[in-house]
């Protein structure tokens, strides 16, 4: 069976995610056949850590369930709030803890400062692992961790795909730091790990619930390991790092999903091309029609992520260059710029072109908000054509708030417009579904790194299942985080196969591809 080791049961102040109790841990087991969980407690990382741990060893003591264990947050010695440094290795073998967490970020201290020292210490006595959240440090701190301590093993939480860069720089030099996969979103990025590292260096875990546990369990289901690194991954790292007993079978993260691709999907919102600020490995039309078959997707509509930064012409062929090799597979948006109203008669040209779908627009990259009145050449091109328009979405920001979208629907109340990334926050998510709600000329797309089944539970409650459409951001984001978060989600049959495909089809006007260009894989 298999072992998770990041979770957290307590209240939380925001709405950002669900409040877990023990007895929702216990379920989580039941439901993804864990043998063990690694648990840590709200008050200790959202209030104080001493009175959180302490809270955390009753709830664990009244639960009486062996597969939680205790996971307890620390911070700097020195000033007493643990007791005393010399004792402490032995409070925490007494109180059972097996992992230690540390939140230097959120509780006003760093991994680099004097003040962890005698913390570094402590540690280092006890033999436990370590395990800090990526928004809580940088890698420096990380790689001078691992330098001072290189008997500690430390796992690095929540990676993302934006710091691919610093993490193989980190992991070349350091062989005790190991990645959970709660979030190591970069496509592909869990092959490529164990190709340059071997197995050992990767945790399973859910994050729950601030994350979403079906996204790590549908990476890990359908990855490409073979059974000695599935399981090794699954819980045997997991068991050697926490001083568990090994398991009597190799264990398995599987909540029921098919072997194989399951069913129609389709992914809204993707991509091909780099990115200036992270590592993409992956980029090409080739490798997301590889990770396409790998995920089970049957369709992907992309854009050019050159034409998204820097050269709208180049990026929208090379766009339809990828389409016309992979036909049937991927159909494209044409990236429109707002400052480029010169390119309208190519556009208008492209637009004929069998598998382009609509537009897309990048408020952010191209820096002038969505309801200038410089795209409005491009509503009404769109218009002119009955094809939709994607709009990179964030809440929060200048030039993609959802509400701007609300602002161009108001004015063009026949333009279809999909909202990327619902708004890509939990306040985009209310956001958007506010949009929404006011008109109905406007979509959700659900690609991003903080939708969880939860939310996109509610944006389907909230705008019915005809108004949400899945992606997932590939070739960043690994496909089957999204995926996961689809199928693990509670929703009904018709209402998933209207998210995966059905919505989209509709909207795009895309045809079912031959049987024989389907995904024939899984595992």
């Amino acid at each position: 069976m298999a072992v998770d080791v990041n979770v957290t049961v307590g209240p939380w102040p925001t709405d950002d995610h669900e409040q877990w109790s023990t007895g929702d841990v216990s379920a989580h087991c039941d439901r993804f056949g864990l043998a063990a969980v690694v648990v840590r407690h709200s008050v200790a990382v959202r209030y104080d850590p001493a009175e959180g741990n302490r809270r955390l060893a009753a709830e664990l003591a009244a639960a009486a369930d062996p597969r939680l264990l205790p996971g307890y947050v620390l911070g700097p010695l020195d000033s007493g709030e643990h007791g005393a440094p010399a004792d402490l290795p032995e409070r925490l073998r007494a109180d059972g803890v097996r992992a230690v967490w540390l939140f230097p970020r959120s509780h006003g201290w760093s991994l680099a400062g004097p003040e962890a020292r005698s913390l570094l210490g402590a540690l280092r006595r006890a033999g436990l692992p370590v395990l800090v959240e990526l928004d809580e440090v940088d890698w420096s701190e990380v790689d001078e961790l691992a330098a001072a301590a290189p008997e500690l093993n430390v796992v690095v939480c929540g990676v993302g795909y934006r710091s691919l860069r610093q993490l193989v720089s980190v992991l070349d030099r350091r062989p005790s730091v190991h990645v959970d996969l709660s979030f190591l979103a970069s496509q592909d990025g869990l092959e490529l790990l164990v190709g340059r590292y071997g197995p050992g260096r990767l945790l399973w875990a859910s994050g729950a619930p601030s994350r979403d546990p079906a996204g790590a369990a549908y990476l890990w289901r359908h990855s490409d390991l073979d059974g000695a690194a599935r399981a090794a991954v699954a819980g045997g790292n997991a068991r050697r790092l926490l001083g568990l007993p090994a398991a009597g079978a190799p264990p398995s993260v599987d909540p029921g999903w098919p072997a194989g691709p399951g069913g129609d999907v389709v992914d809204a919102h993707g991509h091909i091309g780099a990115w200036p600020s992270c590592w993409v490995p992956r980029e090409s039309a080739d490798d997301l029609v590889a990770a396409m078959d790998r995920a089970g997707t049957t369709q992907a509509v992309i854009s050019d992520l050159l034409g998204i930064w820097a050269d709208p012409v180049a990026g929208n062929a090379r766009m339809l260059a990828a389409t016309a090799g992979h036909p049937g597979r991927l159909y494209g948006y044409l990236v429109a710029s707002p400052h480029r109203p010169q390119d309208e008669p190519l556009l208008e040209r492209q637009l004929r072109e069998p598998a382009v779908r609509g537009f897309k627009v990048h408020p952010h990259t191209h820096e002038c908000a969505l309801d200038d009145r410089r795209y409005e050449w491009i509503w009404a091109l769109a218009r002119r054509h009955g094809v939709p328009v994607l709009g990179h979405g964030f809440a929060g920001t200048w030039h993609s708030d959802p509400y701007l979208f609300g602002a161009v629907a108001e004015r063009h109340p026949d333009l279809v417009l999909l909202v990327g990334h619902s708004g890509a926050t939990v306040e985009g998510f209310r956001r958007t579904i506010e949009v929404c709600r006011r008109h109905p000329n406007v979509y959700a797309e659900t690609c991003g790194s903080w939708l969880t089944g939860r939310w996109l539970g509610r944006l389907v409650d909230a705008l019915g299942p005809q108004r949400v459409l899945h992606g997932t951001d590939a070739c960043f984001i690994d496909q089957r985080y999204g995926l996961g978060r689809v199928h693990g989600a509670a929703l009904t049959d018709h209402q998933r196969a209207l998210v995966l495909a059905g919505n989209a089809r509709r909207l795009l006007q895309l045809p079912l591809p031959p049987q024989r260009l389907l995904p024939q894989g899984g595992n």
